[in-house]
């Protein structure tokens, strides 16, 4: 009964998507003191509060049977994709955390290589790899591109803070760094766990989506549940006395960030898991926008716009292999 979109209209949400995922982050800048951890929250409250009212509206339309009967035949998928939004949820919130403690140059040449190596691999062992010869070389060589881009990206980074004279504290990439980005990794390959499991397994897209909003809210809401009653910040969690500003915020983020989600999985069929993993790291594309118009890399010497521009250079040769493969 589910129908599902063409490979034309799968790419360019993918894209939008990733548009979305890339922007959403951008709520840092205007935080003014409230903690991360309350954002995290309050991110997967709503986006779970969204997907599902969006679920129950759609069902009767794109489904043959009830959720229920549904999520029960399939019960060992509804688990996998449970805890593959739970670990992508945590893996966000440890690498909104632990960057500052580690260095955004080194979060993403360790943790967003290793992302998408992770995130490739457990696509393609849920799905397999495409019969083509040609594709298969398509999706190892954008794998090669992408993650080359983040660490071109990433020196543009550098370069721009030595431009600009930024003092940062001096950081070696210990064994415990290592480790620590390992583990951030492995948890936002929940991401493509839970996904791949549902795309693979033929399980309806927008429960897929529904389950991964439930294992991320669930996680989220047992880890920084715990911590708000020790430390006892549930006052300030709700901004009781303050402004709302942040909490409004992180409703527009949900939208965008499991908005994006629910765009996403449901364009998965049409392109498969592994390739929409893939387009979905163009977000880096539109965090580094979103720096330029914030100014973060004005007044920079040659060398690093040598460096930003070959960077995004990179992201958008490995969306367009995929693209004339696709497409033509």
């Amino acid at each position: 009964m589910e129908t599902y979109f063409s490979i034309e209209v799968s790419m360019f949400l993918t894209l939008l998507a990733a548009a979305m995922w890339g922007s959403w982050l951008q709520i840092q800048k205007h935080l003014h003191g409230y903690p991360i951890a309350g954002v995290i929250f309050w991110l997967y409250t709503f986006s779970f509060v969204l997907i599902w009212a969006i679920t129950f509206v759609v069902a009767p339309f794109l489904l043959d049977r009830s959720i229920l009967e549904i999520s029960l035949e399939n019960a060992d998928t509804v688990l996998t994709i449970l805890v593959g939004g739970g670990l992508m949820s945590m893996g966000l919130y440890c690498s909104l955390v632990v960057v500052g403690k580690v260095g955004l140059l080194l979060s993403t040449t360790i943790s967003g290589g290793i992302g998408i190596v992770l995130g490739v691999f457990t696509s393609i062992a849920e799905e397999g790899l495409p019969d083509d010869r040609v594709a298969q070389a398509l999706i190892i060589l954008t794998t090669v591109i992408f993650i080359t881009a983040g660490f071109v990206c990433a020196m543009a980074s550098s370069s721009r803070d030595r431009d600009h004279r930024v003092k940062t504290e001096s950081r070696t990439i210990s064994v415990t760094v290592i480790l620590l980005m390992l583990f951030t990794a492995i948890l936002q390959n929940g991401w493509s766990m839970g996904t791949a499991a549902g795309t693979a397994r033929g399980f309806a897209p927008v429960l897929t989506c529904a389950y991964m909003a439930t294992g991320s809210f669930l996680s989220v809401l047992i880890v920084t549940g715990i911590s708000f009653t020790l430390k006892k910040q549930w006052k300030l969690v709700f901004a009781v006395g303050q402004s709302k500003a942040p909490i409004w915020m992180s409703a527009a983020a949900a939208f965008c960030h499991y908005g994006g989600n629910l765009m996403s999985i449901y364009s998965m069929p049409a392109l498969s898991a592994t390739v929409s993993f893939l387009l979905g790291k163009s977000a880096n594309v539109w965090t580094i926008f979103w720096g330029m118009y914030y100014k973060e890399f004005s007044n920079i010497s040659r060398k690093t716009k040598i460096f930003l521009w070959s960077g995004i250079g990179l992201y958008f040769a490995g969306i367009i292999l995929l693209g004339i493969y696709y497409l033509f």
